[in-house]
């Protein structure tokens, strides 16, 4: 049973190599090697990481950590403070509970945000810029925006630093995957 299984599979994976390579000749008469990485956490499913974004991401999070002193928010035009800034990749890397506190009373107070998109959006910062995981980013990404979604006009018209950083942040970093040319 053993043997078949591994058979079967064999021809499974063989058909689809070939197949995918009849139909990249058949569109340009070119193959275009595209290498694909899936990483696999036990209860989640596979996510497919192209190595050049994950590159490029990688060398924009060593930029921040190197110039923490030069973030510019994307709103005002104006540098952050340094402590400011480093609040936030303090919460980005480290994500101390003193940290913490000071990003989550910056996101709650008249934001008008509920307490649970901001748990969503805290929770999925810490290592963000120091050791990232399989997804990581998205779910960054996706917890921000639901976190500008629900904020109030007020709040973003008039937002305390740590949010401005906190942008500027996720923006260059999203910036650099989106740079990467994606297949």
């Amino acid at each position: 049973m053993h043997k078949l299984l591994i058979a079967g599979l064999s021809v499974a994976t063989l058909t689809v190599a070939v197949s995918s390579r009849a139909s990249a000749q058949a569109n340009n008469n070119t193959t275009i090697p595209f290498v694909v990485v899936s990483l696999f956490t036990p209860g989640t499913v596979s996510v497919p990481v192209d190595l050049a974004v994950a590159s490029a991401v990688g060398t924009e999070m060593e930029r921040v950590l190197r110039e923490r002193a030069n973030i510019i928010s994307p709103i005002t035009g104006v540098a952050i403070p340094a402590d400011i800034a480093a609040v936030a990749i303090g919460m980005m890397t480290t994500a101390t509970p003193q940290v913490r506190d000071q990003m989550t009373r910056a996101l709650t107070t008249n934001s008008g945000a509920s307490s649970a998109v901001v748990d969503q959006l805290i929770s999925s910062l810490p290592s963000l810029l120091s050791r990232p995981t399989a997804g990581q980013l998205q779910n960054a990404l996706s917890a921000f925006n639901g976190f500008v979604n629900n904020a109030s006009a007020a709040y973003l018209v008039n937002p305390p630093a740590e949010f401005l950083a906190l942008h500027a942040i996720m923006l260059q970093v999203s910036t650099a995957a989106n740079r990467t040319p994606h297949p």
